[in-house]
């Protein structure tokens, strides 16, 4: 929710203000001020949500200051994804691509360069706005969309050539439902998340669930606050996480029988992680 101020004074700066929870949903609200009377800029857009973004930006539009987070240059799953999928060629020229939240359009600015044509959904509200910005900054013909990506797929009947997921699995209140829905809306997914291991991760509690025919162990661990200004989880107040196993054997039952791990970091400082690709 966006909340404008009243003050028309010549000059504005366009720095956010503090933000506060709703009292009634608990959700967080941005104020910042509707006119700017100075030169625009990229960086002035940008500057709306500054000291709020987690990605640097590439250099091609000179030194705009963003985050510290090299999602745009360094991070190397989108072109890993076109190292599997691009038959030799490293690029993903004419796949269609569904990416289940883009965050900022890091991933999403790579993807398009490689080739791909790319539907981007998001279900944070200020996410979402800092892609337009994105989107307009880097001149993006990806489509960005704000809302629910597990009602997407539900409602959609449209075929992908492939769907990239990173960071969004271990976000998921039913991690089963979104494997089974990337299954059915593409051939193809490459996926990078967190996921449980007995040794490395405490306190989280353990159920098991059933869903399309396939058992596994979820392990749910609450957020905790969500107030402050650099939270880019779920949508609901706590998630879910799989066993490694479970997810590629989760990913074979609804339809891809084949994959390839990527790689597998069990020191990441949020948890074990790895990136792996599937296909039918």
């Amino acid at each position: 929710m966006f909340r404008w101020l009243r003050d028309r004074s010549p000059v504005i700066s366009p720095a956010i203000a503090p933000i506060a929870p709703t009292p009634d949903d608990g959700q967080v609200s941005i104020s910042f001020r509707k006119f700017v009377d100075e030169l625009p800029s990229a960086q002035m857009a940008l500057d709306i949500f500054k000291d709020r973004w987690a990605s640097s930006l590439p250099d091609s539009r000179g030194a705009l200051v963003a985050g510290g987070a090299a999602l745009f240059t360094d991070d190397l799953r989108p072109r890993q994804a076109g190292q599997i999928f691009g038959k030799g060629s490293g690029r993903l020229d004419g796949f269609t691509v569904i990416e289940l939240g883009p965050l900022e359009g890091g991933h999403t600015y790579q993807l398009e360069g490689l080739g791909a044509e790319v539907i981007a959904i998001e279900g944070n509200a200020e996410a979402y706005l800092k892609c337009l910005i994105i989107k307009e900054i880097f001149d993006l013909k990806s489509r960005f969309l704000l809302g629910d990506f597990i009602r997407y797929l539900q409602a959609t009947d449209d075929q992908c050539d492939m769907l990239f997921a990173s960071g969004v699995l271990y976000h998921m209140v039913e991690p089963l439902k979104l494997i089974e829905l990337i299954c059915k809306a593409s051939a193809r997914s490459f996926l990078w998340t967190h996921f449980y291991d007995a040794e490395l991760c405490q306190g989280y509690q353990s159920k098991s669930v059933k869903h399309a025919g396939f058992k596994a162990q979820h392990f749910r661990k609450g957020y905790g606050d969500q107030s402050h200004g650099k939270f880019w989880g779920g949508l609901a107040d706590s998630a879910c996480w799989l066993q490694r196993d479970d997810i590629i054997g989760a990913f074979a039952a609804f339809g891809h029988g084949q994959h390839q791990v990527v790689e597998t970091n069990l020191e990441h400082p949020h948890g074990p992680c790895f990136t792996v690709a599937t296909w039918r």
